[in-house]
């Protein structure tokens, strides 16, 4: 009788402590939406100033996005950036940063994404957008949102709308700057990958002396959520 007491003791604890996470766990899943999120290249030929007094446009490459938790982030500033992200921000070349951050705890999802067109993604309150994106005519700057990403929800209201004002142009600190639109070591005029000499810099909001367009003037971030 005593065992059998016992064993009942420790059943009843055991779904005491597990059940909060359990329940805590399927409210989340049941509050989970999909979002349709776009990433657009908005430049025109006016967009980006050159040294010559000649206006350009200033494409984006395809990137990588991700939804992400916890801890979780693409990237960190104010630290060098790894090879990863120098493949992306000078290249253009993101399949190195994506499959780095597909073995990130707290990642539920990275693909590849094409400027302008739809993707589609499921988060949960709490979720968070990342994503990078290569400033073509630049020697190692990219688009992305803060390293730990734009909240997909605000308590448990999914977030809608143009969240372009989210996104920041990011120096890697991986190649010597040049002019934007006129470097012979800048993706459309180098001979290959990896061309420029390093750096040696850090990961940090563009800030090296170049004029630079908007953001919004080039980027166009938008999230809807499905009903």
């Amino acid at each position: 009788m005593r065992d059998h007491l016992l064993k009942a003791i420790a059943l009843m604890t055991l779904a005491a402590a597990t059940m909060p996470t359990a329940f805590i766990t399927e409210a989340l899943a049941a509050d989970a939406r999909t979002f349709t999120v776009t990433i657009r290249n908005v430049s025109d030929a006016t967009t980006l100033a050159l040294p010559d007094g000649k206006t350009t446009s200033a494409p984006i490459a395809p990137g990588l996005y991700a939804v992400v938790r916890g801890d979780a982030k693409l990237f960190t500033p104010n630290q060098p950036g790894d090879r990863s992200l120098e493949s992306l921000a000078e290249d253009g070349d993101a399949s190195a940063l994506l499959a780095a951050i597909k073995n990130v705890d707290g990642v539920a999802t990275a693909d590849m994404f094409v400027p302008g067109l739809p993707l589609t993604v499921k988060a949960e309150p709490g979720d968070r957008l990342v994503f990078a994106s290569m400033f073509v005519q630049s020697n190692d700057k990219f688009f992305a949102p803060a390293p730990k990403g734009i909240e997909l929800f605000n308590g448990k209201e999914p977030a809608a709308g143009d969240l372009t004002s989210a996104v920041t142009l990011w120096d890697a600190g991986t190649e010597t700057d040049e002019a934007p639109g006129a470097g012979s070591n800048q993706a459309p005029r180098q001979p290959g990958p990896n061309t420029g000499a390093d750096e040696h810099g850090i990961v940090h909001p563009a800030d090296d002396g170049f004029t630079y367009p908007g953001v919004a003037s080039v980027v166009q971030l938008t999230v809807l959520a499905e009903e």
